[in-house]
Order: C-alpha cells, then structure tokens, then sequence
C-alpha cells in the first residue's frame, strides 16, 4: 500500500494511506524527498474516500554495530557481569557485535 507522511492533530507524525488499513497492518511511507520506511498502524483515525489517516510506530530496527564489530546496544552488559574473566569477549545476542568483559 502507497503512504506518506502527515502531520496529526496532535502534533506526531502519521501517514496517509490510499486504501483501507487495520490496526497492525506494515505500511511503506514514501517522503517527497523519495526517502521510504516501514512502519506499522498504531490505529487508524479517520477512513473515507479510499483514504485513511492513521497513526504509525516505527517498526523495531536491528540495533547498529561500530565499523570495528563492537557491541553498540548494550543489551550484553547483563551477560558480562556474570563470571566471565576480564578481557573474555562474548558475542551480542542482539546486535552481533563484540563485547569484552570488565
């Protein structure tokens, strides 16, 4: 389904959607600058005339990883803290990345 982007009521950003979306639904939301995401219908606003107004929260990105292959998100720290020796490296479970005990 074809969106762009567009100002709500109540100041967030949303999307205008040409057809009927639920809920749920994975929409891409083209910019005019020609710059596109996914997104996912938080809830739908208003629907008439083939159009609706919705909405959108970002769906969930893979968390980045530095040029050298450390750990950026951080979601490690609890697995670092549990009895590795210093200097042990472990693997992310979410990013991939590098992590180095302490």
């Amino acid at each position: 389904m074809t969106a762009t982007p567009t100002k709500l009521r109540s100041g967030d950003w949303g999307a205008r959607v040409q057809g009927d979306v639920q809920t749920g639904d994975i929409v891409t939301i083209t910019a005019k600058s020609g710059k596109s995401w996914d997104a996912r219908i938080a809830r739908v606003l208003w629907s008439g005339n083939g159009v609706s107004i919705c909405a959108t929260e970002s769906k969930p990105r893979r968390p980045r990883r530095a040029r050298n292959g450390e750990c950026m998100c951080g979601a490690c720290e609890d697995l670092l803290s549990q009895g590795y020796r210093v200097g042990a490296r472990i693997r992310c479970p979410e990013c991939g990345g590098w992590a180095e005990a302490y």
